[in-house]
C-alpha cells in the first residue's frame, strides 16, 4: 500500500487489472494522502470520495467478471483514480475556477474529456485548484486560496494548471489533465519537475473547460487541453485516450496520430535553442538544456544550435495580440473600453507588454486577419524548420519556480533572474514558440536548480507530430532525467 503513490499511472492501471492492487486500495490510498498532505499545499480543492468509492468497488467487481456489465472489455485506465483540474466540468461537482460570480456553480454534464477518461475507465476523486478564470502562472484565487508548491511551500506550483502539478508531484494523484494557452500545462510542469505535454491545436476537444462560460461549444483559438504525468508513457496513454474529433465530426471520421519521426535517438536530428538575448534564461536553465542535449547526443542524436527564421520579439509581439484577442472575451465591456483606450494613447512603436495587452484586447477584425496572416508566415518558417530537424529544445520560463507573487497588478509584478530584475510578463516569451502556430511541445525534468528547485525543458515537435516530442521525451526519461519525487512527499 505504501507504494502505490510512486507508481506511473499506467504502472498502477496493469496492477489494478491484474489483481494485484484493488481499485478500492488505490482511491483509499490517494484519499489518505490528500487528507494528509493537502492542508499545506491546498491543491485538491473540490472532492469527490464517496462517489469515487462507490466506482471503485464497482471496478473491482468487474475485475472480477473481466468485462464492465454491457459486457465490454475493461478500459485501459479501468480502476484508476485521478484528480483533474477544476477547469473542466463534472457533472454534479462545482466548477467556478476560483471566480466569485460562479461560485457554487454545479455542473450538469461532464466535459468531453471527463467523459472519455471515464469511459476509459479512470475514477475521478476530486478537482484541483486553477488561478481565477485560469488566467495566471501562478495559482491562487479569492474562493479557494493559494496553492503551494511541493519542492518548497513559498514557492508557486505555476499556473493555471498549478494545482495539477503540486498533486501530481505530492503523489496525491498518479494522473492529472490541464489546459494550456499561454504556458498553462507546461509551467506547473517545469516548476514541479514533471511531464507535461501541450497537444497540437485541435487534436483534443476542448468542450466543457472554463474558460469560456459553462456551457460553450466551441473550442477557442490558441487553447489546448492536455495531459500531466510523471512519466512520457503516461503522456502518450492520455494523449491516445483523449484525441480525436469532437461531434458531429466524431460520427464521420476518426484519426490517429503517426508515430515519431525517428524510431530511435541514432535517427533523430535536435536543434539547441537554450537562450536569447531578447529573453535571457538562468544559467541554471541553459546549463541543464545543454546537458539534456549532451544525453541525446551520447545516444547517437545529432545536435545543432538552431532556430527557425524569425526573432523571438516578433513572434512575441504577434502571440501576444492574438493571445489577447482571445483573453479580452472574458472582460466586462468597460475593461475592453479601457483597453482601446490605452492602445489608442500609446505611440506606435511602444511593444511593452502592457502595451500589446491593450492593443491585442481592443483587436478590429481586420487587425486581427492581419495578425493571423502574420502567425501563417511563421508558420512557413516552422515548415522550412523541420524539414532539416525534428525537434527544438528551448527554455520553458527564465527561471525556476518564483516565490509567490500576488500584486493585484499582473503588469507591476516583477521577478528575479540570477539576481537581475525582470518584469514579470516574460515568463511568456519562451512558451510563445509553441503557441501561436498550434505545436506540440512536451516538457520533461532535466535537472535542479542551485536552489534545489525543478528545472523543465520544452521538446517541440511539427504540428500533429505530438508522439515525436513525446518520444524524445522518453529517450531522455530512460537516460537519467526522470521525475524525482520531492523529498517530504516520498
Amino acid at each position: 500500500m505504501e507504494k502505490i503513490h510512486r507508481l506511473s499511472g499506467s504502472e498502477l492501471a496493469r496492477k489494478i487489472r491484474n489483481k494485484e492492487i484493488s481499485s478500492l486500495d488505490a482511491v483509499e490510498h490517494f484519499i489518505a494522502r490528500i487528507e494528509s498532505f493537502d492542508p499545506d499545499l491546498n491543491a485538491v480543492v473540490v472532492r469527490d470520495f464517496d462517489r469515487a468509492r462507490d466506482a471503485a468497488k464497482n471496478a473491482d467487481k468487474a475485475i472480477a467478471e473481466n468485462a464492465l456489465p454491457d459486457g465490454k472489455p475493461l478500459g485501459p485506465l479501468h480502476g484508476v483514480p485521478m484528480t483533474i483540474k477544476d477547469a473542466f466540468e463534472i457533472d454534479g461537482l462545482t466548477c467556478d475556477v476560483g471566480v466569485p460570480n460562479f461560485q457554487g456553480h454545479v455542473s450538469t454534464s461532464n466535459a468531453r474529456v471527463v467523459q472519455k477518461l471515464q469511459q476509459a475507465g479512470a475514477i475521478f476523486i476530486g478537482k484541483t485548484n486553477t488561478p481565477f478564470m485560469c488566467g495566471d502562472w501562478q495559482t491562487f484565487n479569492p474562493l479557494s486560496g493559494t496553492t503551494n508548491n511541493p519542492w518548497n511551500l513559498a514557492h508557486t506550483p505555476g499556473g493555471s494548471s498549478g494545482g495539477s502539478a503540486a498533486a501530481l508531484a505530492a503523489g496525491l494523484t498518479p494522473l492529472e489533465f490541464g489546459s494550456d494557452i499561454g504556458g498553462s500545462i507546461r509551467v506547473p510542469a517545469h516548476f514541479c519537475g514533471l511531464f507535461g505535454h501541450k497537444p497540437s491545436h485541435g487534436i483534443i476537444s476542448q468542450r466543457g473547460h472554463v474558460p469560456p462560460e459553462h456551457g460553450t461549444l466551441s473550442d477557442r483559438d490558441l487553447n489546448v487541453v492536455g495531459p500531466l504525468a510523471r512519466s512520457a508513457d503516461d503522456l502518450e496513454l492520455l494523449l491516445d485516450i483523449t484525441a480525436g474529433p469532437d461531434e458531429p465530426a466524431c460520427a464521420a471520421y476518426h484519426f490517429a496520430l503517426q508515430g515519431p519521426r525517428a524510431q530511435t535517438p541514432k535517427n533523430l536530428r535536435v536543434a539547441v535553442w537554450a537562450d536569447d538575448p531578447y529573453c535571457p534564461v538562468s544559467a541554471d536553465i541553459s546549463a541543464n538544456i545543454h546537458k539534456a542535449a549532451s544525453t541525446l547526443e551520447a545516444l547517437g542524436a545529432s545536435i545543432t544550435e538552431a532556430k527557425p527564421n524569425f526573432d523571438l520579439a516578433h513572434n512575441t509581439e504577434t502571440f501576444l495580440l492574438l493571445l489577447h484577442s482571445v483573453m479580452a472575451s472574458d472582460f466586462p465591456e468597460a475593461i475592453r473600453t479601457r483597453m482601446k483606450s490605452i492602445a489608442d494613447a500609446a505611440p506606435k512603436d511602444d511593444k511593452s507588454f502592457a502595451v500589446l495587452q491593450a492593443r491585442g484586447s481592443s483587436l478590429s477584425h481586420a487587425d486581427w486577419l492581419a495578425a493571423n496572416e502574420t502567425r501563417h508566415a511563421i508558420q512557413a518558417e516552422w515548415t522550412k524548420f523541420f524539414m532539416d530537424v525534428d525537434v527544438l529544445i528551448c527554455p520553458v520560463t527564465p527561471r525556476a519556480a518564483m516565490p509567490h507573487t500576488q500584486d493585484p497588478d499582473f503588469n507591476a509584478r516583477r521577478m528575479t533572474v540570477d539576481g537581475t530584475d525582470r518584469a514579470y510578463g516574460e515568463n511568456i516569451v519562451w512558451m510563445g514558440l509553441a503557441t501561436p502556430c498550434g505545436l506540440p511541445s512536451t516538457v520533461v525534468p532535466i535537472g535542479l536548480s542551485q536552489d534545489g528547485l525543478p528545472i523543465g525543458m520544452q521538446i517541440i515537435a511539427p504540428k500533429y507530430e505530438d508522439k515525436t516530442s513525446i518520444a524524445v521525451a522518453r529517450w531522455l526519461e530512460e537516460n537519467g532525467h526522470q521525475f524525482k519525487a520531492p523529498a517530504a512527499y516520498n
